[in-house]
């Protein structure tokens, strides 16, 4: 096993994206540990046909804006802003 690590981590690039995948997907885990943080946790995404996201509310079930939006600042205003303000 060993020599596997040592033949993959000679490769500084490959190193250092090795590490930056552990340290995201330990951040995701971070977060959904965190109830604090989980109230709080939005995520956005672009795709062909456009901006698309989720939300968490405070009573803990999940928003899901699978509507296609032309630009990021829309995706926001609907998935983040107006969320908050039927809370």
């Amino acid at each position: 096993m060993y020599k596997i690590i040592d033949f993959l981590f000679k490769w500084d690039r490959l190193r250092d994206a090795i590490f930056n995948e552990v340290d995201w997907q330990n951040s995701i885990i971070r977060t959904l540990d965190d109830p604090e943080s989980m109230k709080t946790v939005s995520a956005m995404w672009c795709e062909e046909d456009g901006w698309h996201g989720w939300t968490v509310k405070d009573d803990g079930t999940y928003y899901f804006h699978d509507i296609p939006e032309k630009n990021f600042g829309d995706a926001f205003d609907i998935i983040v802003l107006k969320e908050i303000d039927k809370q």
